[in-house]
């Protein structure tokens, strides 16, 4: 059996059909996001290589359903208050971070320093839970921030597990320095996600802050999809280059357990490095 959908795309009983219209919608929620600053029609028409006119209707359609907000001055488009109250209730109904919490603790206290926990948001990571270092002066990330996919250890990592099409997509975009050892190269980016791929891990030293690191590793699903990252952030001097074998071990196990627990066999297959 066939059906039309409104787009004019037909799907089968087999399966459900992907609204061209919903895509578009999502597509323009992830730009923005990414972008961390109100955008115009033309840009964002420009990176999602779509018309301007089909830009500009879905757009008004979402400003008006109060997704999204406009700049009167601009004319610019922001993420809209709506979309707090998303968070708010997918947060409360996401379980991963009671799952994760314990392992959290335990990697904040064999590693001393703060711990990590990043879900998957489509082509990079948004912190949820951080237990702090027990240090006197620690580094630490608050809940809500959502990382840079390019020259970050969390966005790397989900990245790197994410189709061909998203990771062109931020490959595409501007990735700005913001240390000298930012990666911004579109090639040395991809040999790095493939690398990840391999050894199941990414660290991120000084890249966005000079002093400063993070090592983490992926967290799974059944049928090997990433649903977020677990890691440290600290001190570069405490988390250095190649990680140590003891400190990415913790990690490792941990990361496993949690996959295992939602029914993932990644770590068993591939044995850790």
């Amino acid at each position: 059996m066939k059906a039309e959908d409104k787009d004019g795309k037909e799907g089968t009983s087999s399966g459900p059909v992907l609204l061209e219209s919903v895509e578009m919608v999502f597509r323009l929620l992830d730009e923005l996001t990414a972008a961390r600053r109100p955008l115009g029609v033309t840009e964002l028409a420009q990176l999602l290589q779509t018309a301007k006119p089909r830009t500009y209707r879905h757009l008004a359609s979402m400003r008006q359903l109060g997704i999204l907000e406009q700049d009167p001055s601009t004319e610019k488009y922001l993420l809209g208050s709506r979309l707090v109250a998303y968070g708010e209730a997918a947060s409360e109904q996401f379980d991963l971070r009671a799952l994760a919490d314990p392992y959290l603790t335990r990697i904040r206290d064999n590693t001393g320093q703060s711990a990590l926990l990043a879900v998957a948001t489509h082509d990079s990571a948004l912190v949820v839970s951080c237990v702090e270092s027990k240090a006197n002066v620690c580094i630490s990330v608050k809940p809500g921030n959502r990382v840079l996919p390019y020259c970050s250890a969390q966005g790397r990592t989900v990245l790197a597990f994410s189709d061909a099409a998203t990771q062109q997509r931020v490959m595409r975009r501007k990735m700005p320095r913001l240390t000298e050892n930012t990666m911004c190269d579109p090639e040395a980016l991809a040999e790095r996600l493939a690398l990840i791929r391999e050894r199941l891990y990414d660290d991120a030293d000084g890249e966005i802050t000079v002093g400063i690191n993070a090592l983490c590793c992926p967290l799974f699903r059944e049928n090997d999809v990433i649903v977020g990252t677990i890691g440290i952030v600290g001190p570069s001097s405490a988390i250095p280059v190649p990680p140590p074998a003891n400190m990415l071990k913790e990690l490792q196990a941990a990361a496993a357990e949690i996959s295992e627990r939602l029914h993932a066999a990644t770590y068993t297959r591939k044995p850790a490095r």
